[in-house]
């Protein structure tokens, strides 16, 4: 997979995730982050698609936000 392509599956992911988020009734990135044992601009950096998130911290945000792991992408 080429970098760009790498780099737009990061950017849909974030968006994704950000969408899902949005819609729970003030659930917020501080929210988020503190129930995923991470920071803020950690969770904010995800959700732009500037970072590669793991399994692992992909698994807890699906957990947080109570949506399947697949829901996310």
């Amino acid at each position: 997979m080429e970098e760009e392509e790498i780099n737009n599956v990061q950017i849909k992911l974030g968006a994704t995730i950000r969408k899902i988020r949005e819609k729970k009734d003030q659930y917020s990135q501080s929210k988020l982050a503190i129930e995923i044992g991470m920071s803020v601009n950690q969770v904010a950096r995800i959700e732009r698609g500037e970072t590669n998130p793991t399994v692992k911290t992909l698994t807890l945000i699906a957990k947080a936000l109570k949506v399947d792991i697949k829901d996310l992408f």
